[in-house]
């Protein structure tokens, strides 16, 4: 599992190579004796390909520093204004030390990272990881994170599955962190919008409706609130209509 997390920290970009050569060695092989021989190999093989490529600044990357530039001007022209709140500024002052830290950040791209990745399809080093588990770890898995840009690739039956399972046993926080992970990749959300307001659940709900407002239908999912009669859920679900700007007939 220590394997398969630090391949997916490296597709996510949460950590450069240089960082994912170093949690790799810091693995106890003692305690993996089976993929003692794996791990070694992909030391060796990320090596040979930082030797032969450079990293390169791709376009993904500059749009992250490009969005983090913008976000420093704006906090800079706030911190200018004598009539910041002191607590505001407090906390102005302390986003902006983390957006700077932010921007000093390495990340791979190009092909170094392309080619690094395709060393986690290799021999299906990835793919047999994800089919060792079982539902219930791989949603623990995917949701360990709030959201990712790359997910994890499974099918429409397999994501029924890990809701099926999140139900099964009332992970909300689960449910929609799985519907955020996978916002945008034409998955069905249906079953977790019902469960929700089948448990008269307006923070999960209104939370769900931020995480995936584009990949839901506001028409139906109105009928269904509505149709609950549970006054609270109602009155929560149309201010976050609101905040959303959607349009819903009342």
């Amino acid at each position: 599992m220590e394997l398969l997390n630090l391949m997916y920290s490296y597709i996510n970009k949460f950590i450069n190579s240089d960082e994912l050569l170093e949690e790799l060695k810091k693995i106890n092989l003692s305690k993996v004796i089976k993929e003692e021989k794996t791990i070694n190999q992909l030391i060796l093989d990320i090596k040979e390909i930082k030797k032969g490529i450079p990293n390169e600044i791709d376009e993904e990357e500059k749009q992250r520093i490009a969005q983090i530039d913008y976000l420093l001007d704006l906090i800079e022209k706030a911190r200018a204004s004598e009539k910041l709140d002191k607590k505001i500024k407090a906390f102005a002052e302390k986003q902006y030390d983390s957006l700077i830290e932010d921007r000093k950040e390495v990340r791979d791209g190009g092909k170094l990272y392309t080619e690094i990745c395709k060393l986690f399809n290799k021999n299906s080093l990835l793919g047999n990881y994800v089919k060792e588990m079982t539902d219930k770890e791989l949603l623990y898995f995917i949701t360990q994170y709030i959201s990712v840009p790359r997910p994890l690739k499974i099918t429409e039956k397999k994501f029924n599955d890990l809701i099926d399972i999140g139900i099964k046993e009332d992970k909300r926080e689960a449910l929609w962190r799985l519907a955020f992970n996978y916002e945008g990749k034409n998955m069905n959300f249906s079953k977790i919008e019902d469960y929700f307001i089948e448990k008269g659940d307006a923070y999960y709900l209104t939370e769900f409706m931020y995480a995936v407002t584009e990949d839901l239908d506001f028409k139906k999912l109105t009928k269904k609130v509505i149709a609950s009669k549970d006054e609270n859920l109602i009155n929560e679900y149309l201010k976050t209509a609101k905040e959303l700007e959607i349009d819903i007939d009342e």
